[in-house]
């Protein structure tokens, strides 16, 4: 009601202001200001306007990611009717189904490495030490975390060249290179994050930047340098991509999918079941009649829905980088030098910052097992298994799954399926001559296409 006496009021005053300026004078005349030149970037002002930009291009697609790699995984069950989400639930992706997400990462990583060489040459802009410097990198860092967590193979045609390489010395030539490329790449970006973040005062971007560092030295095999780093963020930070209901463009595509629409369900899933009541994991059940949900199916009209409400509105953040994660590398760690105790320990302080409650091994480590599905195990108490499912609950539509099971050869990778059976024998390959770890999604058919230097008859492909 309030909303609607403001408009009255303004529309009010617009009659009288037009009674008395008389019609000649054009009121409702719009001027069209011109769009914003490139140019007029190219000033020290301009600066927040870029790294808004690098912060928005990210965000754009990342949700979209953390989607896919939950249907294609074990997160969650596709209970859509999409083309594309009957794919994925069995197991299917391939180079034409990649070209979005290929885009998308590109695109994060490129505006952000360009615009911190853009930065470098503004007149008048403090480069060293600066807030929007540091987050600047930052957002470069993790752009090429994503890169490497997601796809098999990377590609790099800009921004660095002879004249202007990259922090690591990187020289952009379109070659194809290993995903660890993305991780290498990664470093001296989110370490150049940490000191300008320093310089500036701002232990957002240091503890963002320094957990990012420990999951792209996961990527790289490297624990020393991963520990170094998770013991350095408090357990309670989190740094997320951003989202609004500002516009279509903003807002997540979980929410859209899953609150708009019934497209993904945690039916059947381990938050559906073993998490039930968890607070990492929470979800309703649209089949309960005083649910007030529009519908207790899926949009297929046969699963049963089972809502997120991990992200509850339109513009609820997508985590990053989170202290618990850190405390779970930490546990990884742990398991990996045969020191159960530890593992718990960190495991423990994980879930306490939930409000849960803590859980005792059975006294060995073990190996990952997988449920009957071959997902996460729901009652195995194996230090291996424990892990497993922690992640997963901790990390649950943040779109990390599809990675920690590549790196782990997860048997749901073996044609598991959640509801869904796989239709193939090993889920989300990346090529037709991958090795049996070779998981992920793979170069896109947009670049097969355009660029000569990719291997098209082993990289690019239709299932």
């Amino acid at each position: 009601m309030k909303t609607i006496k403001t408009r009255f009021f303004m529309l009010g005053a617009l009659v009288a202001a037009f009674a008395v300026t008389g019609c000649d004078e054009g009121l409702f005349d719009v001027k069209n200001p011109g769009r914003i030149l490139d140019d007029d970037l190219n000033t020290a002002a301009g600066v927040a306007s870029l790294v808004t930009g690098m912060s928005s291009d990210f965000s754009a697609s990342y949700d979209n990611l953390a989607f896919t790699t939950a249907i294609l995984s074990d997160e969650i069950v596709g209970s859509g009717s999409y083309f594309s989400t009957g794919r994925y639930r069995r197991g299917l992706f391939d180079s034409e189904d990649a070209n979005g997400f290929w885009a998308g990462v590109q695109r994060a990583r490129w505006v952000a490495e360009a615009g911190i060489l853009r930065m470098k040459e503004i007149e008048g802009y403090q480069f060293d030490g600066n807030i929007q410097t540091a987050r600047a990198f930052l957002f470069a860092g993790l752009a090429n975390r994503w890169f490497g967590e997601n796809f098999c193979k990377t590609v790099f045609s800009a921004p660095y060249t002879d004249e202007t390489p990259g922090p690591g010395g990187e020289i952009d030539t379109g070659a194809e290179m290993d995903r660890e490329a993305a991780f290498q790449r990664a470093v001296p970006l989110l370490e150049a994050a940490i000191q300008h973040g320093g310089a500036a005062g701002a232990p957002e971007i240091v503890n963002a930047a320094r957990g990012g560092l420990a999951q792209v030295y996961v990527g790289l095999g490297d624990a020393a340098n991963a520990l170094a780093n998770a013991s350095m963020v408090p357990t309670d930070f989190v740094f997320a991509a951003a989202y609004s209901s500002n516009s279509g463009r903003e807002e997540s595509i979980i929410w859209n999918e899953t609150h708009g629409r019934h497209e993904i369900s945690a039916w059947m899933t381990l938050a559906g079941t073993y998490g039930a009541g968890d607070p990492r994991t929470p979800w309703t059940d649209c089949s309960d009649p005083g649910s007030n949900c529009p519908s207790g199916n899926g949009a297929d009209g046969q699963t049963v829905h089972y809502r997120q409400e991990k992200y509850p509105t339109r513009d609820d953040d997508i985590p990053l980088v989170k202290g618990t994660e850190m405390r779970l590398i930490e546990a990884e760690a742990a398991l990996n030098n045969g020191d159960l105790t530890t593992a718990m320990t960190r495991i423990n302080e994980a879930r306490a910052h939930y409000g849960l409650d803590a859980i005792e091994s059975d006294g060995t480590i073990g190996s990952i097992t997988g449920g009957e599905d071959g997902g996460a195990h729901p009652t195995s108490m194996s230090g291996w298994d424990i892990l497993d499912r922690e992640r997963h609950l901790t990390l649950w539509l943040e779109g990390r799954r599809l990675w920690d099971m590549q790196r782990w050869d997860h048997p749901h990778l073996d044609g598991g399926g959640v509801v869904y059976e796989a239709t193939v024998d090993r889920r989300v390959t990346c090529d037709v001559l991958g090795g049996p770890r070779n998981i992920g999604m793979p170069i896109a058919l947009d670049e097969c296409q355009v660029n000569e230097n990719i291997d098209t008859q082993s990289r690019c492909f239709s299932k």
